[in-house]
C-alpha cells in the first residue's frame, strides 16, 4: 500500500535528505522510526526519476515558464505496527519543522488507486512510478514468502530479556511469571503449501508431551478461538482475539523482513515480531496494558532443534 506526498530538495540536499525532511515536516514520520529505505538487489537503494512536460498543466510551473520538471521517488518500506494499521493514529499533520500544514487526512491506498485518482495531467509520471515498482513489490513479496522459519524451534530460556516484566504486567503472580519464563518453549512452524505468506505453528508442552494447540496466521485481520487458559490472552476459561497478521521490514533481520502478529487481548494490545537473525528465530514482543501508555518490551530468542 502507498502513501505518496511530495516537496522540493534544498540547496545542499540529497534526495533521501530531501525526502526525510519533507516526509517529516508533511506527515510527521521519522526515517529509522517508522519507516526504512526501500532497496532492491541493484543498488540497495529504491529511487525512481522520471521527467514530465508542464505544457498545457496550467500549473505554476508553466506560468513560471519551465517547460518540464523532473520528479525523483524516495521508496519507503513500513518498520513501525502501528502505522501499518493504522497511519491515522501515527501521523502528524499540523505542520512541522516550521512548515505550515498542508494535509487533512492520511490513508494508506493502492498505487492503481492512486494513478487513477491523481491529477489527469500529471497522471503519466505516476504510471512511470506506477510500472517501476512492479520489481520492488515483486521482490518483497518473495522475502516475504521466502522466510525461513520450517521447523522445529525450542527457546533458549538462558537468553530470555524482559519476559518475566511482561508477564506480570498481564496479571501473573511472580511465582506463575518466573514458572512461565523459564519452561520449556517448543514450536514447529509449517507453511502453507497454497498460501506461502500463510504460516501454521503448532506449540508443544515440552519434549515427549502432547501439543497444546495449533495456531493458524493467516495475513490480515482474523478471530481466534482457543480453549481453557491462555497465558497471553489473560484467560483461564477459553474465548476469542482479534489478531492481524503482516509483515514488516526489519533492520535487524537477516533478510530484511520481519512477521508481525498484533493481539487484542482482554489484558492489552501485543505485538509480535518474529524474524531470523543467523539461523536464530528472534521474538520480539510488545506489550501495552489496558490501563497504561507504557509498552513493555520482552525479547526471546529460539534454536533450530
Amino acid at each position: 500500500m502507498t502513501r505518496i506526498f511530495q516537496g522540493g530538495v534544498d540547496v545542499g540536499e540529497t534526495v533521501l535528505e530531501a525526502s526525510n525532511r519533507e516526509m517529516y515536516e508533511e506527515v510527521g514520520l521519522e526515517f529509522g522510526r517508522h519507516v526504512m529505505m526501500g532497496t532492491n538487489s541493484d543498488d540497495n537503494t529504491a529511487t525512481i526519476s522520471c521527467k514530465y512536460k508542464t505544457e498545457g498543466t496550467g500549473s505554476w510551473l508553466e506560468k513560471q515558464g519551465f517547460a518540464g520538471q523532473q520528479l525523483t521517488w524516495s521508496i519507503f518500506r513500513c518498520c513501525n505496527a502501528d502505522l501499518e494499521l493504522n497511519p491515522e493514529l501515527v501521523c502528524n499533520l499540523q505542520g512541522l519543522g516550521g512548515e505550515k500544514a498542508e494535509f487533512s487526512a492520511v490513508q494508506w491506498k493502492s498505487l492503481d488507486w492512486v494513478v487513477d485518482n491523481v491529477w489527469e495531467k500529471k497522471r503519466e509520471p505516476y504510471k512511470v512510478l506506477q510500472e517501476a515498482t512492479m520489481p520492488l513489490l515483486k521482490e518483497w513479496n518473495e522475502k516475504c514468502i521466502s522466510q525461513e522459519f520450517s521447523g522445529k524451534w525450542s527457546r533458549d530460556n538462558t537468553r530470555n530479556v524482559g519476559v518475566e516484566e511482561s508477564l506480570l504486567a498481564r496479571g501473573l503472580s511472580q511465582e506463575n511469571a518466573t514458572r512461565q519464563a523459564t519452561k520449556a518453549y517448543l514450536q514447529q512452524w509449517k507453511q502453507d503449501k497454497e498460501k506461502p505468506r500463510v504460516w501454521i505453528v503448532t506449540t508443544d508442552k515440552g519434549p515427549g508431551k502432547p501439543s497444546t494447540r495449533e495456531l493458524r496466521y493467516p495475513m490480515g485481520e482474523f478471530t481466534e478461538s482457543y480453549e481453557g487458559e491462555s497465558t497471553i490472552f489473560g484467560s483461564s476459561n477459553g474465548g476469542s482475539v482479534k489478531r492481524c497478521c503482516f509483515y514488516l521490514a526489519e533492520e535487524s533481520s537477516d533478510s530484511g523482513v520481519a512477521h508481525v502478529t498484533v493481539s487484542y487481548t482482554a489484558k492489552g494490545t501485543e505485538e509480535s515480531l518474529r524474524y531470523l537473525k543467523n539461523d536464530e528465530l528472534i521474538l520480539k514482543r510488545s506489550f501495552l496494558p489496558l490501563s497504561s501508555t507504557d509498552k513493555i518490551i520482552s525479547t526471546e530468542v529460539f534454536i533450530r532443534c
